[in-house]
């Protein structure tokens, strides 16, 4: 199951859904607040779209336990659901999450603002898509290689963006909280996923994640990558997530094995 990031919709899964779905079954949600699922309520509480996500998942089949990937927001997201719901998720795989270190509340609301002001530029982008450089402006700085995406993969982006409602309220909820206690005490495996030339959430929260869950936690970086490797690298993307996906498997069955 994959839980999209800020400021985008389960549009941004699309060059690696086929892919993973050669060897397993993939669901990709839109988070309350964006894409095509309506916001619940006022503002952006990370529980309460925690609770719906996995209340929606269960109406419409998706059987637990499931593997979950979070990118960004949605990393937050999921680390909160695998909190509330330890027994929905099977593992968790967490690419570039946020949530990992409180900002101040004037930073964070001066930074929800900013995205909220940014949203209308890229509604009205779409025709820049179709240029070099105006992918790079449309993408940067969420990539090391703008150009390398191609623009009908920015173009549907894009649309899929004005769903975005709640980009400024989830940024300043995200930025107001502290995950690592809770990633500390999630009996899950966990694994974590990055690009290495992230500007958004730099690597160096990998040793956050390594100091909370421990040194063996699995972990793989996409080198030409920056905050959105699945539509940078799609290939590499994929690869790395199913071998995390694959040591984490081993990690429940000797888990299993040790149990009494």
């Amino acid at each position: 199951m994959l839980v999209h990031g800020l400021a985008t919709t389960r549009v941004i899964w699309r060059r690696v859904l086929p892919l993973l779905e050669r060897s397993r079954r993939v669901v990709a949600i839109d988070v309350p607040g964006f894409g095509e699922s309506p916001a619940a309520g006022e503002g952006f509480d990370l529980e309460v779209v925690a609770d719906d996500i996995a209340n929606g998942l269960e109406e419409i089949g998706v059987k637990a336990p499931f593997e979950l990937a979070g990118h960004s927001l949605g990393g937050a997201l999921a680390i909160v659901l695998a909190d509330r719901h330890p027994g929905a998720v099977r593992s968790l795989v967490l690419v570039a999450p946020a949530g990992l270190r409180r900002v101040p509340n004037a930073a964070a609301q001066l930074i929800g603002g900013a995205a909220e002001r940014a949203l209308p530029l890229r509604r009205r982008g779409a025709a820049l898509a179709d240029t070099p450089w105006g992918r790079r402006l449309l993408m940067s700085p969420g990539t090391k290689d703008p150009a390398s995406i191609p623009p009908a993969e920015v173009r549907a982006m894009l649309k899929a963006s004005q769903g975005a409602t709640r980009t400024g309220a989830a940024l300043t909820a995200v930025a107001q909280v502290d995950l690592r206690p809770r990633l500390a005490s999630l009996k899950v495996p966990v694994g974590v996923l990055w690009g290495e030339h992230d500007r958004i959430i730099p690597p160096s929260g990998i040793e956050t994640i390594l100091h909370a869950r421990g040194a063996d936690t699995p972990v793989r970086t996409i080198d030409g990558a920056g905050h959105i490797p699945m539509m940078e690298r799609p290939e590499q993307f994929s690869l790395a997530l199913e071998e995390i996906l694959t040591a984490l498997s081993r990690h429940r069955n000797i888990a299993a094995t040790r149990s009494p």
